[in-house]
């Protein structure tokens, strides 16, 4: 029987394809029951001396534990043969186990997409968000506007979202980032989750929400890393890809570690000289697009940031600078006293319990980082955090939602307690905002139609399939 044509057009246009991830293992080391520093620096460097970008290791304090992750079953089991043989690590310390498949959601239109098509609660394909972004724009053009702040290096677009109450007038800026590292996927779906979560509240009058829309300026970039995100979710990739995709020229290896490259203490410790290393540094800071492209457009606002988070995963960490050092910063306290009443809001909706700690202390060192950049340039309060779970970046979609609201509820007792102990802050950045106002004019090319130039390559090339089908459904 053959289908109507209105039928198979429609089903062509619409259709909506899953990118499935290989699963993934995952092995803990139970630190208590060695007590050997010598053993764990050993086990770390024996995993780390592979340089094989499908298994992580990390260590984690709060669960006295090392986590390896891969993706290559033969691999694991290599190196837990080698964990027993060489190094005599009792069996009675690891526990394996096989992770939950998670996938990605992508979504091919040639119509206007309703904004409700949109799947709020799935891991989305990069073109799929930046649509959705755009749709923002169009249905809330009062309050919403996106911005293509530069390209990568396979030229796909770095977009951001601004959301701004203009009636509201003059405002600080908060800056909201996720997506740096590829493999991390709850990052750019909590950033989107928490955008979606921003207008409806503002619009529904939700009391909470709408006072932050209206005190703040929210800028948000769900994938900064939009090369490495699409490769780790992409049939010939590789899921806990970290880098991003540029191919760097004296070797055969492929990508830089973009939270080792801001201008910040580059090339200090915690980043690497090594091209194949998956904390590869870069050839000089800010040598990549993502980077330069994103520190260009803060740098454009100096002067007028409230707040700066990276978000990544996993641990359940709120970080602040330095993270090239175990020194604390000059504002310490106040970063540690912030980040407090942020873990407290986070942990009043579903008990979730952030550990509070500069990156150095609590962390490892970790030079060239975002954060420590965005507080050297002058922005008061700077974080990266690192979201759910506890043990691996394979995240369960179910997970996202119940994060962007402990998020947002977070960040309104944040933003409560820094207006009563450090209200000058938010007086001097009003005057700094109002003060550039007349002079400011925005040289970033503007994204509000859902028919920019990428997107309408897409669309033609989807027209000429519906041609094709046809004259071939016509001719058959």
């Amino acid at each position: 029987m053959r289908l109507p044509l209105y039928i198979l057009l429609y089903l062509l246009v619409t259709s909506v394809t899953y990118s499935v991830t290989k699963r993934l293992e995952l092995t803990l080391v139970d630190l208590k029951k060695i007590n050997d520093e010598s053993l764990v620096k050993k086990m770390m460097y024996m995993v780390h001396s592979l340089d094989n970008p499908k298994v992580d290791i990390r260590r984690s304090k709060r669960t006295h534990s090392l986590i390896i992750e891969t993706e290559d079953p033969r691999l694991l089991s290599l190196i837990i043969h080698r964990f027993k043989t060489e190094l005599n690590i009792p069996p009675g310390a690891l526990t394996t186990r096989q992770l939950p498949e998670v996938k990605v959601k992508n979504t091919y239109r040639l119509h206007k997409r309703s904004l409700g098509e949109f799947d709020i609660t799935a891991y989305n394909s990069h073109e799929s968000v930046n649509d959705y972004l755009d749709e923002l724009s169009i249905s809330y053009p009062d309050l919403v506007t996106t911005k293509i702040i530069g390209y990568t290096h396979q030229n796909r677009p770095i977009k951001i979202l601004i959301i701004n109450n203009q009636k509201s007038g003059a405002k600080p800026k908060v800056f909201i980032d996720g997506g740096q590292h590829a493999r991390e996927w709850i990052s750019p779906a909590v950033v989107t989750h928490m955008i979606h979560q921003l207008i409806n509240g503002y619009y529904k009058e939700d009391d909470r929400l709408r006072s932050l829309v209206t005190k703040y300026e929210f800028h948000m970039l769900p994938i900064l890393n939009p090369d490495g995100y699409v490769y780790s979710y992409s049939d010939h990739g590789i899921r806990l890809w970290r880098k991003n995709m540029n191919n760097v020229t004296t070797t055969n290896c492929t990508g830089v570690d973009l939270n080792r490259n801001w201008d910040f203490h580059w090339a200090g410790r915690g980043g690497s000289r090594d091209e194949c290393s998956i904390v590869y540094q870069g050839q000089s800071a800010f040598s990549e697009k993502e980077t330069k492209a994103t520190s260009d457009y803060i740098l454009s606002y100096q002067g007028q940031w409230h707040s700066y988070f990276s978000f990544h995963s996993f641990g359940q960490l709120i970080l602040f600078p330095y993270s090239h050092t175990a020194a604390p910063n000059p504002d310490y306290e106040k970063h540690r006293s912030a980040a407090k009443s942020l873990a407290a809001g986070i942990k009043s909706v579903n008990n979730r319990r952030y550990t509070v700690g500069a990156v150095g202390m609590i962390l490892y060192e970790a030079s060239g980082s975002s954060e420590s950049w965005a507080y050297s340039i002058g922005v008061p309060y700077s974080y990266t955090l690192e979201l759910p779970d506890l043990f691996t970046f394979v995240v369960p979609t179910d997970v996202i939602e119940p994060t962007a609201n402990e998020l947002l509820q977070g960040l309104v007792e944040y933003f409560q307690l820094i207006e009563e102990e450090d209200p000058k802050v938010y007086k001097q950045l009003v005057a700094n905002v109002t003060e550039s106002l007349p002079t400011r004019e925005d040289n970033y090319q503007t994204s509000d139609s859902l028919y920019s130039s990428e997107r309408r390559n897409s669309q033609n090339i989807f027209l000429l399939l519906c041609l094709t089908m046809m004259w071939g459904i016509i001719y058959y």
